[in-house]
């Protein structure tokens, strides 16, 4: 999978904008960012209004605006980070299911719809679970045919792996 991932960040008078995601999600935000852009050049030495936050806080200008989520032809739907796909896991999820969840994000952003034991990594690693041996939980995965080999180095979930994910994601 191709990492073409974005990152804005604008700091003006102990305020902060951040967004970071794929070129795409990003582009979903391109008005609001030029209008927030357009503030900042038109007022550059104005301070913060007195109703915002106090130095050190984020704000959001996106609350009217929903994260968009594409629904899989498995019939899965899928936010535009990991992280919210994360948390909609139980918290008592175990590894191996970390693992497929990962797999399956990174299959859906995947033209080709499979995934490298790799990608599930760094995209583990990104979010701040560092699971000591991930390619030993997809092999595991595989075993219980959640998971299959399609080449040399990539995956895919099985159906059997997208319904296991159904039923944890209830």
């Amino acid at each position: 999978m191709e990492d073409n991932r974005v990152r804005i960040r604008l700091a003006w008078n102990n305020c902060e904008f951040e967004i970071e995601g794929s070129q795409k999600y990003v582009d979903t935000y391109s008005e609001t960012i030029k209008a927030f852009t357009e503030i900042l050049k038109n007022n550059p030495g104005t301070p913060p209004a007195k109703d915002a936050p106090p130095s050190g806080k984020q704000i959001s200008i996106f609350e009217s605006q929903p994260a968009p989520e594409k629904t899989t032809p498995d019939g899965l739907s899928i936010p535009a980070s990991f992280g919210e796909f994360y948390h909609k896991a139980p918290k008592s999820i175990n590894k191996t299911d970390i693992v497929l969840l990962a797999s399956y994000f990174v299959q859906s952003q995947n033209n080709e719809q499979t995934f490298s034991t790799r990608e599930v990594n760094k995209l583990l690693r990104e979010h701040g679970i560092d699971l000591t041996n991930t390619a030993h939980f997809n092999k595991l995965n595989q075993d219980y045919r959640k998971v299959f080999k399609m080449r040399q180095g990539q995956y895919k979930v099985s159906e059997e792996g997208v319904d296991h994910l159904k039923d944890i994601l209830r």
